[in-house]
């Protein structure tokens, strides 16, 4: 095994976490920092040459190739474990950026009783209303605390929206149930083709109170608080799945990558197949010394050693490889004990309702993050006191921009689903499906 130098700070994934702190840590100069990152370097120009949806959307060119690197996956503790093949809602990137290259870059904060989701919870319904054995917890930090860097990170990414409440005050067109803001999003709101729109003007009628999504993606021109200048969307409909042909889209390559390549004691080395974490054994300490990595090119084993080592990289693999370097309790789930791997989630998104409409919706034009929400029935803002459940979940009709391939096929129940007719109805509906 190859041992290399010693360096202060070793971060594992070159994502939007990686690279931020990175370019955190790297500012002052003090600290010599390795960022390793699996995957290789994507260039810009790359993206506007390769706009494949057959590459990009189907076959996932920007995600972690699972023929060649998977996790297991049982449903329950008596299954066989069995390989993820195929993706759902977890979608983990490769190479410099990492997902934050392929994000659709809808950039919601959480609203304020999330943070004390149990203590609010409990106050408001009784201790009785919660499920035996739930795992429920406040974070142990407030929204009033995070909302200074809420502010920032949106000033940072350049994020489009409408503010609903500016410092306690209400603002007409934005949330009103989101929490207090310090100030108004740093771009306007997104442009929105027919579908969004009919939405908007639906959920007004009826009372309620719909809002565009914040979303990473620029309206206009926009320089962010490190100097960084990036274009307006251009509404091209590749976003979701793709890297950005203008950089409109907040990435990581676009938004932190420039600062850091100014940068000379920070280096960030691709091809870096991280394997495991080396540290001392519990009796001295449990101290991490440094990590291993297999060189991708080379197939060589390299140790990096390291004074503080940070796991940056998609969550799944951040929990697998503190389970391959034998770190942390893993949780059981008969006896209860342990929390590595406990409670580890996703966003859970769900088609509510498909429509079908007799004029065209323009929807093959968009961008990852341009819709209408509402989040009327979201969260507790809905009395759940005389319903069978708590908690609830937002509305959103987005325009992202529906591909040819990935997006065709959708006709009414009543229609046939094979044939001629099928094809007809199928090139008929592309552009009337919402």
């Amino acid at each position: 095994m190859k041992t290399l130098p010693a360096v202060d700070v070793v971060i594992v994934g070159g994502g939007w976490t990686g690279l931020l702190m990175a370019k955190e840590l790297g500012c002052n100069g003090a600290l010599s920092i390795v960022v390793l990152e699996r995957g290789g370097s994507p260039k810009a120009e790359q993206y506007v040459a390769g706009m494949d949806e057959l590459d990009f959307a189907i076959r996932g060119h920007l995600m972690q190739d699972l023929s060649q690197e998977t996790v297991t996956l049982r449903h329950t503790s008596s299954d066989r474990a069995v390989p993820m093949r195929q993706y759902g809602s977890f979608l983990p990137g490769t190479g410099v950026g990492g997902a934050g290259e392929h994000w659709g870059g809808q950039c919601n904060r959480f609203t304020p009783d999330c943070f004390e989701i149990l203590s609010r919870t409990i106050d408001r319904y009784g201790a009785k209303r919660l499920p035996e054995g739930h795992s429920i917890q406040d974070w142990g930090v407030t929204y009033d605390e995070l909302e200074p860097y809420y502010t920032k990170a949106e000033l940072m990414l350049g994020v489009s929206g409408k503010a609903g409440n500016i410092r306690g005050k209400k603002i007409e067109g934005g949330d009103p149930f989101e929490g207090w803001r310090s100030g108004e999003y740093p771009t306007p709101p997104l442009k929105l083709n027919a579908y969004p729109r009919m939405f908007q003007s639906a959920a007004k009628a009826l009372g309620y109170h719909p809002f565009p999504v914040a979303a990473c993606t620029t309206s206009e021109a926009y320089t962010n608080t490190d100097d960084i200048s990036r274009p307006g969307c251009m509404y091209c409909g590749f976003c979701v799945f793709y890297g950005c042909m203008v950089s409109a889209k907040a990435q990581p390559t676009n938004t932190l990558l420039p600062v850091i390549k100014n940068y000379k004691n920070v280096s960030i080395r691709a091809g870096a197949a991280v394997r495991r974490i080396i540290h001392q054994p519990k009796q001295r300490g449990r101290r991490a010394r440094g990590i291993v990595y297999t060189d991708v090119r080379s197939g060589e084993e390299v140790f990096q050693p390291a004074e503080l080592v940070f796991l940056a990289s998609f969550t799944i693999n951040n929990n697998r490889l503190l389970f391959l370097s034998k770190i942390g309790e893993p949780y059981d789930l008969a006896s209860g004990r342990g929390n590595l791997g406990r409670n580890l989630t996703h966003q859970v998104l769900f088609e509510a309702v498909r429509l079908f409409f007799d004029k065209p919706l323009n929807s093959f034009m968009g961008s990852g993050g341009s819709g209408v929400r509402m989040n009327d029935l979201n969260g507790d803002v809905l009395d759940h006191t005389d319903l069978p459940f708590l908690r609830g979940g937002g509305l959103m009709c987005q325009s992202m921009g529906n591909s040819p391939i990935s997006s065709f096929g959708n006709v009414p129940d009543s229609r046939k689903r094979w044939g001629s007719e099928w094809k007809k109805d199928a090139i008929y509906y592309y552009d009337r499906t919402g």
